[in-house]
């Protein structure tokens, strides 16, 4: 499926950053916008099948999430950067799109089965959930406006997908595909302490955020950005 994308900036590398399960490439701008400012590159924001203004689908195994970034992006561009699910996706579409360097913010690597099998409870009751509820939920430090824009993410996503989602075992290769940089949360639900030193061992860059929630690059975008200034330079 070719997905939807949206160009910032237009600068001589280039980024694609890849959002997670219910959300759309919106979540991103904050973050988009310091990578176009002060790194020189062209950023591609992607919506993933199901969400935002892609197509929506019969099928959502984490397989069809993967060949849709390779079918849709080019290959070697810059940076792939993905979150949660769209990092998981980006992955395992790094080994065909060999990017010039993989980052994987909180990818949920050990999910536990009930936290898999909780999504389809948890999706029925956000999209009820009015602003102000939603604004109490999200981490101090998002955009002003960000309430409001994961409101509508949450209407509009295909929540369809819960069931295949729920199934959805995201352990990636122990080997990176190419050279990868892993940012955790501060504790993170979906990598443990013990994972994290095996991936350190076979060669994955693995970096924690101090005080970082799972939606790190919403909760602090700058931030995030300043401990990748090394691998985005």
């Amino acid at each position: 499926m070719k997905l939807a994308i949206e160009a910032m900036g237009s600068g001589s590398r280039t980024a694609a950053l890849v959002h997670g399960a219910s959300a759309s490439r919106d979540i991103w701008r904050e973050f988009a916008r310091i990578l176009v400012d002060e790194y020189d590159l062209t950023v591609l924001l992607v919506d993933l099948r199901g969400h935002g203004a892609s197509p929506r689908a019969d099928s959502y195994a984490l397989q069809d999430f993967v060949d849709d970034l390779v079918e849709t992006l080019p290959v070697e561009l810059d940076l792939l950067i993905g979150q949660s699910l769209g990092a998981i996706s980006a992955g395992f579409a790094a080994d065909a799109l060999r990017p010039g360097h993989l980052i994987m913010l909180d990818p949920p690597l050990e999910a536990k089965q009930w936290q898999r099998l909780a999504l389809g409870y948890v999706a029925q009751v956000q999209k009820l959930l009015p602003v102000w509820v939603i604004r109490r939920i999200l981490p101090a430090g998002v955009a002003p406006d960000m309430p409001r824009r994961v409101r509508a993410n949450w209407v509009l996503w295909d929540h369809r997908m819960l069931p295949q989602l729920a199934l959805t075992r995201g352990i990636v290769p122990l080997s990176p595909p190419v050279p990868a940089t892993i940012v955790l949360a501060d504790p993170s639900r979906f990598v443990s302490a013990e994972l994290a030193e095996r991936l350190r061992g076979g060669g994955w860059d693995v970096r924690v955020k101090p005080g970082a929630v799972h939606d790190l690059h919403m909760q602090d975008p700058v931030g995030v950005v300043r401990m990748l200034d090394d691998v985005l330079s």
